[in-house]
């Protein structure tokens, strides 16, 4: 047995409380919400409603991709075909400076975005606040769509590959459709 004093227990009590809110909230943001209560014991409450049809509606939003590219925009475009998703619905911002100017605050709240695709991108960005990346203040802050690395031996890479398996992962999890 282990004895903890009143104020360290206090200091691992909201140690613990941090964190299940962090990864609470990243299960939300990443359509995952029943897994992550699953996984921590508390199915009990799992909210049992269904999505809101605008929110079913969004699924056929806009897949928005940034970073810089070792590969063609025409590869990009046909990696996203290969999965199913129409051209028309894909936006690409792959020049290092557009990167560096891009209003990513214009993606706040924005519906007719679904799914945000991020390889390689300029550490000083516009909008990016105290935050460490631009990236890391759109995974952090409110009012963003969903956000996928784009990675590959653990380094920011946009491949054929791992654009593919983004979409895929995300049709077949039901959060973007195929068309």
């Amino acid at each position: 047995m282990t004895l903890v004093s009143e104020n360290e227990f206090s200091e691992l009590v909201e140690a613990v409380q941090m964190s299940i809110y962090q990864n609470l909230e990243n299960a939300w943001k990443e359509d995952r919400l029943d897994e992550y209560l699953h996984q921590i014991g508390l199915d009990s409450l799992a909210p049992n409603k269904k999505a809101p049809a605008w929110d079913e509606a969004m699924q056929n939003g806009k897949i928005i991709i940034f970073g810089e590219a070792a590969i063609k925009d025409r590869e990009i475009l046909a990696s996203v075909a290969s999965q199913g998703i129409s051209k028309d619905r894909v936006e690409l911002h792959i020049e290092y400076s557009e990167l560096k100017h891009f209003d990513f605050g214009k993606l706040r709240y924005n519906s007719d975005y679904r799914l945000i695709l991020v390889g390689p991108m300029p550490h000083s960005t516009k909008d990016k606040g105290e935050h460490s990346s631009v990236i890391s203040m759109m995974e952090q802050e409110e009012g963003f769509t969903k956000i996928v690395r784009l990675t590959s031996n653990g380094q920011l890479k946009m491949t054929k590959s791992n654009i593919k398996e983004a979409i895929r992962e995300a049709v077949a999890s039901g959060y973007l459709a195929a068309g």
